[in-house]
């Protein structure tokens, strides 16, 4: 039986048949109804080529997208894949996820190895400021040193908070026994409104599975959504950390993922590629 980490790949479409409310596989139709994504295939828009894309993110003032990769880079790209501009911001640095405050309109990169996410503005790319993550929550390790680290981040506005909303954060990992390194999803506060004080994790959840790999907030659903690349699933949570939806996912190393205000999807591949989708609801 082939496995990722602990988690058998027959599992997978248990997870989803249980997450739609099938008591049972005897109805294959409705089954592939809640399992199936649903959408209409545009295909790969990257004309620039951009290298081992790990994270996208939809910037609704300036209605373009933005995609960071592996080594470092940044670019801004129009919904077509028409390149706009791009930089290598920091040598060698692993750019794992991206995200955007619609209020302010900065980026956000999460820097894997260095578990720290960098506030960029969009029209320089200049790094403003570098917020370091705790690796310890109450007095636990829940993301050690040398671990796989984070993978994907999203900012969820909120009206009530200090700083205007709180960041999802997914830790990376392959197995779910290790304890001081745990597949989970962080709710992390950063002083973006009082330009003072540390980041600090307030929450987690652990979805139960493995290689989480990219997060997005979507506005229009006020939904979270998170891929695993590994079990190619995209799984769909309330903000009160609810599991509402489970489906199979469409592309390959999917390592990012966002939705612009007209509901087309992309998926950034570090594979290669940026993949548009029209997502059916």
């Amino acid at each position: 039986m082939r496995t990722y980490g602990s988690l058998p790949v027959c599992m997978t479409l248990s997870l989803v048949i249980l997450a739609a409310g099938c008591k049972s596989a005897s109805d294959p139709q409705t089954v592939l109804r809640s399992v199936v994504f649903p959408n209409e295939w545009i295909g790969d828009i990257d004309k620039a080529g951009f290298g081992e894309p790990s994270g996208i993110c939809w910037h609704a003032q300036r209605r373009t997208l933005f995609v960071v990769g592996d080594e470092g880079d940044i670019c801004e790209m129009a919904t077509d894949g028409t390149h706009i501009k791009g930089k290598r911001i920091r040598e060698g640095a692993d750019f794992e996820g991206l995200t955007c405050d619609p209020a302010t309109g900065l980026l956000y990169i999460a820097v894997e190895e260095a578990e720290s996410v960098l506030e960029v503005h969009p029209d320089t790319f200049e790094v403003l400021r570098e917020f370091p993550l705790p690796r310890d929550f109450q007095g636990r390790t829940l993301m050690k040193a040398g671990g796989e680290g984070i993978e994907g981040i999203t900012f969820v506005p909120d009206p009530r908070h200090p700083q205007g909303g709180v960041f999802w954060v997914a830790n990376q990992a392959f197995t779910l026994s290790d304890e001081q390194d745990i597949s989970a999803v962080f709710q992390v506060d950063l002083p973006l409104r009082t330009w003072t004080g540390q980041a600090r994790i307030t929450g987690y959840f652990e979805p139960g599975i493995i290689d989480l790999s990219g997060l997005h907030y979507d506005p229009a659903t006020d939904r979270i959504l998170a891929v695993s690349d590994a079990t190619n699933l995209l799984l769909e949570y309330s903000r009160d950390r609810r599991l509402l939806s489970v489906h199979a996912f469409p592309g390959d190393n999917q390592e990012g993922v966002t939705v612009d205000s007209d509901g087309f999807l992309y998926i950034a591949q570090d594979t290669g590629g940026i993949i548009k989708l029209k997502w059916l609801r």
